[in-house]
């Protein structure tokens, strides 16, 4: 079956998605299985599954087990959780399985509204006609990436996805998870590079950026190194256009250094080619990022295509050509397992990222 989530460029041939495929917006207007955790009901799938929810839930849970998590920052609770998990301290190893069962079951409850397509969520999101709903029905795997995915962790949610289904007597996807999610988005963006070069791969998240040397040989990846990541910056929403323009210009610098530093840093020990391939948290069709959504949407406050507006300052600054590839970081994740058929890749973080396995760039 054709996807309907994907748009074409003006070549007819190169593939790209946009905000038509977030889950986020998708409402669990009717529960399919009530009992299970009825106070989902009406949310919002980003109002149901977050890893903020889910850090939200461990320090509420830690109090009640009269556990002292306050050394922990936030960002480090989900690796606590997923250590607790195969703890032999009861306490820990019991507050880990509960909050493992409830939003295991969340996202068995999420993905079973998927494949059961029920009306009243249909009606809950008007942007999806029926050719959308059969195509999420008939897909045969969910590939889970990031670290709520990887490890303990994710096996769990995996068993209680499988939990869900059964009850519902549904045929269940298959749930396949990916531990060492670190650098999926970059290997991902290095199957589009050409054979026998080398070229600086980058992925522009929200928290970090990634930045890596990668070369590719017939095919395949002969060479990667990875750099110390970059704290990403100037991320943060923006209503005020003014503001807006201020802030844009602000990340702008920032990318732009990063990627020089980048390349001065490796320049001399290696024949970089002309291609700089980057991730980042952002639809885009062909340079073009959607100036509505995510904290790199600001940018296109400086250009309406922002690949162009790279290439040229990049290019000057290096005394080079440079020629700047963008790519969305869902798709990003997605194309690394391309060789997985009718899947969709969901990565589990501040919201769900969602890339296509089928797609072509």
């Amino acid at each position: 079956m054709k996807n309907p989530f994907l748009s074409y460029l003006d070549d007819g041939k190169t593939e790209y998605l946009t905000p038509l495929c977030s889950l986020n917006k998708a409402v669990l207007k009717k529960v399919p299985i009530y009992g299970i955790d009825d106070s989902v009901d009406g949310k919002t799938f980003r109002e149901i599954f977050s890893t903020q929810l889910v850090i939200d839930e461990i320090k509420s849970v830690a109090s009640d087990y009269h556990i002292d998590i306050s050394d922990y920052e936030d960002y480090m609770l989900p690796r606590l959780l997923d250590k607790a998990l195969v703890s032999q301290d009861v306490k820990y190893n019991s507050m880990a399985n509960r909050i493992a069962e409830k939003f295991g079951d969340r996202l068995g409850l999420l993905l079973l509204a998927l494949k059961k397509g029920e009306q009243e969520n249909r009606d809950a999101r008007l942007d999806w006609e029926d050719i959308h709903w059969r195509y999420l029905r008939e897909l045969d795997t969910v590939i889970f990436v990031g670290g709520l995915a990887s490890s303990m962790l994710g096996r769990r949610f995996k068993e209680r996805i499988q939990h869900i289904f059964d009850l519902a007597n549904e045929k269940p996807y298959n749930i396949m998870l990916f531990d060492n999610g670190t650098y999926v988005g970059v290997m991902g963006c290095a199957q589009l590079m050409k054979d026998n070069t080398t070229s600086l791969v980058f992925d522009f998240g929200h928290t970090n950026l990634k930045r890596c040397v990668i070369s590719k040989g017939v095919g395949e990846i002969r060479g990667f190194n990875a750099f110390d990541s970059v704290k990403s910056k100037y991320v943060g929403s923006v209503k005020d256009n003014e503001d807006a323009w201020e802030e844009a210009l602000k990340l702008h610098k920032h990318l732009v250094k990063t990627i020089i530093d980048t390349y001065k840093q490796c320049c001399n020990d290696y024949q970089l080619s002309k291609e700089i391939i980057i991730s980042i948290a952002n639809y885009n069709a062909g340079g073009v990022l959607n100036a509505e959504r995510g904290g790199y949407a600001k940018l296109t406050q400086l250009s309406n295509d922002y690949a162009k507006l790279l290439n040229e300052d990049l290019s000057g600054m290096l005394h080079k050509e440079v020629k700047v590839r963008l790519v969305h970081d869902g798709t990003a994740n997605a194309l690394y397992f391309n060789e997985v058929e009718n899947s969709i890749c969901i990565s589990l973080g501040t919201a769900f990222g969602v890339g296509f396995t089928d797609i072509h760039m």
